[in-house]
């Protein structure tokens, strides 16, 4: 009975991560509000459907998602992301009709964005038949459904209700702010976690790889982060094939997820091909490089921005005590290798930066290290919980 409850969840996460991906796939090809409208009313029953199936299971984690639900509908987008960039494009393509309205590059708003989450704002308005700023942003609250549905999948009723307080806890108010931060955390550490299952520990789950193909192609279409950290755990594929001895460029199963970046590399295309492109890669400042003092000064402040808080210096603690405490540390070596990649392309990024130093780290760097809080937070709970299993 179990396993059919758990298989349910499964076909949950999976027909939820779908539908995103094919809203936004409607939006690209034919902006059509009926389609959008259906898209998003199924998604609303899924959700729905989870929460009646075995009711009495999980109630409080269900309850706790349904107060987290409530308060991202009551509170209105106060921060400048969530209602200047996110919304803003929303309300864009709702009045035009049209979903590359952003590629006109009105105003210095990121127009390369990727717009699975605007697409999905806009799909959501669509359905409730008016534009405002409150329900748009609860439909971002809506998006976390997927990872925190397939939760239940990984834990048993006790831990998955610890699991999302460690989430609340790491994630805070990104979850219900209209910010896309939280998502690229948890979409990325469930990525990490499918992958590691999958090919490390070789379970031959059909669902399961679906459900990591949706979502990597979602994480890529959330922000350009996004599709940095999909190339990241798809740069897995070869590192799994050197360490069985294989061709790195061997072809099997594992090389459709390559595909799930088709997407973002589309919608790249079509921005550079309209002169829309990337600020921190455009205006990247070079010259940084060869001033050694600035060089090492702006290094010293990225590290201190980066490192020298709270929840960094707590993950860092909970990854040692992990490696310390638990057997099987494949999943904390991987753990460690994308949080080294990605914070090293971090301090790269923000060392080239053509922003003023100190105001890109004062408001982005405790959003882009949240990632990386995250995905130690969230394996080193796997690896806990498996170890306790066993035992």
């Amino acid at each position: 009975m179990l396993n059919n409850y758990k298989k349910n969840l499964k076909s949950i996460t999976f027909f939820l991560s779908a539908l995103i991906i094919l809203n936004y796939l409607v939006m690209f090809i034919y902006y059509n509000k009926f389609i959008s409208s259906v898209i998003v009313s199924v998604y609303l029953l899924l959700i729905i459907s989870f929460f009646f199936l075995k009711i009495h299971e999980s109630i409080i984690f269900k309850l706790t998602l349904l107060i987290l639900g409530i308060i991202a509908a009551g509170s209105p987008p106060v921060d400048w992301d969530a209602w200047a960039i996110w919304l803003f494009h929303a309300k864009r393509i709702y009045i035009e009709k049209n979903f590359f309205i952003t590629l006109n590059n009105y105003s210095n708003l990121h127009n390369s964005y990727p717009l699975i989450v605007p697409s999905f704002m806009v799909s959501f308005s669509n359905l409730i038949k008016g534009w405002n700023l409150i329900l748009p942003k609860f439909s971002v609250y809506l998006l976390y459904m997927p990872p925190l549905i397939y939760i239940n999948s990984i834990f048993n009723k006790k831990f998955n209700l610890v699991f999302l307080i460690i989430t609340i806890l790491t994630v805070d108010k990104f979850l219900f702010n209209g910010y896309i931060d939280g998502l690229i955390a948890i979409y990325f550490s469930f990525c990490i976690y499918l992958f590691y299952e999958l090919f490390f520990e070789e379970k031959n789950d059909k669902i399961d790889y679906l459900i990591l193909f949706c979502f990597l192609t979602i994480l890529s279409l959330l922000k350009n982060e996004g599709f940095v950290l999909t190339l990241i755990v798809l740069s897995l594929i070869p590192i799994k094939n050197f360490i069985d001895k294989k061709s790195i460029l061997k072809l099997d199963k594992k090389n459709f997820l390559y595909l799930s970046i088709l997407p973002y590399l589309i919608w790249k295309l079509i921005s550079i091909s309209k002169g829309v492109g990337t600020d921190v890669v455009d205006g990247a400042k070079f010259e940084r490089i060869y001033d050694f003092k600035i060089l090492i000064d702006s290094l010293l402040l990225i590290f201190k921005s980066l490192f020298l808080n709270f929840k960094f210096l707590l993950s860092l603690i909970v990854l040692i005590l992990s490696f310390y405490f638990f057997k099987n540390k494949r999943l904390l070596k991987i753990t460690l290798y994308c949080s080294v990649i990605y914070v090293l392309i971090l301090i790269l990024i923000y060392t080239l930066t053509p922003h003023n130093l100190e105001w890109h780290l004062n408001t982005s760097s405790r959003r882009v290290m949240m990632t990386v809080y995250y995905i130690i937070i969230f394996t080193s709970a796997v690896s806990f919980y498996k170890n306790y299993k066993s035992n």
